[in-house]
């Protein structure tokens, strides 16, 4: 995978993923409420999620393309529309509420979470349809990048976790600002992937 690639990849990981989500508003507003240290088993749940689902997106994405070959290019371009309404939706999406989270975090709670987000499904096959597998074909290094986007991924709720009640009143009073930076560069994202940039 050349170098620019993989700063896309990257880049585009990071805004997808710690961009307010499911994962992210469930975790700042538990971490606000019962603190970072009982918020580790529902990051646990969260993690092993995630992990299985950038597997199951890698298997998923390279037999798709070897059973329709040519299949990739038109992947590149789904992934790519798959980044801009994320963009949309980002632009459009209201503070988190109050009460977001009722019940306490558990390793079940994140682990059924996360195998149930859309958000995440969708980010695994783009990573792997959009940049990984039209560069990179071995199993040994396809396994190595589904554990490093699980750790972008993981990083990214360790920040939210740990930003608890400040990151919270700085999002609900500048949350528009926030929401067309990061749209902005979920486009810039897309636009590379398609190569207009």
């Amino acid at each position: 995978m050349p170098l620019s690639v993989f700063i896309d990849m990257t880049i585009s990981a990071c805004i997808t993923v710690w961009s307010p989500g499911p994962n992210n508003i469930l975790l700042l507003s538990t971490a606000s409420k019962y603190g970072v240290k009982k918020n580790l088993r529902l990051m646990l749940g969260i993690w092993t999620g995630s992990l299985s689902l950038m597997f199951l997106s890698g298997i998923f994405c390279s037999a798709l393309g070897t059973v329709i070959p040519g299949i990739q290019p038109i992947m590149k371009y789904i992934g790519a529309a798959y980044i801009l309404y994320l963009a949309w939706q980002t632009y459009h999406r209201s503070p988190p509420s109050e009460n977001s989270a009722d019940k306490e975090p558990s390793y079940l709670m994140g682990l059924i979470l996360q195998l149930l987000n859309v958000k995440i499904i969708i980010y695994g096959l783009t990573m792997f349809s959009s940049f990984i597998l039209p560069h990179e074909q071995r199993i040994p290094v396809l396994i190595l990048l589904a554990f490093y986007l699980m750790i972008i991924g993981a990083i990214g709720n360790l920040i939210w976790a740990f930003a608890g009640n400040v990151l919270k009143h700085f999002y609900n009073d500048h949350y528009k600002l926030m929401n067309i930076i990061m749209a902005l560069l979920l486009v810039w994202c897309a636009l590379r992937i398609t190569g207009f940039l």
